[in-house]
């Protein structure tokens, strides 16, 4: 891989059972990089869970969380949800995804009355930076993320790259062949006898 390549970050979380909804521990912060800010120490980590959700255009925190991290909104937008539309507030933040897979700077809004076991809305906005794929396979599912993209996952082309077993049609009968209808009569004079010149 190139020096100019970004690095690749990954991540497989597997539940027994088959998921209803998939949820990781993750971890959030201030928004902070170090590259940009090597003098800076930096900000605490909370672990919190994290619902990934690709109904939502972009990533949301519960009112709890914006709280715990003592979050200031940047400004605030309309958001979409199940009861309607509500102006939010907007956050910046860091959010540290399973394998040390960090989305740095991040605007979230907040979440208007959210129930559920988790503090975190994983949006399209993080799920679009990368490969996102789920399985369910022997009452397992499975869940992995790599960012960034590396191929397009295509099951229809994989099906027929790996299981499809494709047709080969059969060797027509010589003239003077039996037909392959059953008769007993040479091709030629069954189902042949349009076909001759």
């Amino acid at each position: 891989m190139g020096n100019n390549q970004p690095p690749i970050r990954i991540f497989t979380t597997v539940f027994n059972g088959l998921a209803r909804e998939i949820i990781n521990n993750c971890g959030i912060s201030l928004p902070y990089d170090a590259r940009l800010n090597p003098d800076d120490k930096p900000p605490k980590i909370y672990p919190v869970k994290a619902l990934w959700d690709t109904g939502a255009t972009g990533s949301a925190v519960t009112p709890k969380v914006a709280k715990l991290l003592g979050l200031i909104p940047s400004t605030k937008a309309n958001v979409q949800h199940a009861d309607g539309i509500s102006l939010q507030n907007v956050y910046h933040v860091n959010i540290y995804l399973p394998n040390k897979v960090v989305v740095p700077f991040v605007k979230v809004t907040e979440c208007k009355n959210i129930i559920g076991n988790f503090g975190i809305i994983i949006g399209m906005d993080i799920i679009s930076l990368g490969d996102f794929a789920i399985t369910n396979v022997g009452k397992k599912t499975t869940f992995s993320f790599r960012m960034p993209s590396l191929k397009t996952i295509d099951f229809v082309k994989e099906y027929n790259e790996t299981y499809h077993k494709p047709i080969i049609a059969e060797k027509k009968p010589g003239r003077n062949d039996p037909c392959y209808c059953g008769s007993g009569l040479k091709y030629k004079n069954c189902h042949g006898k349009g076909n001759q010149k």
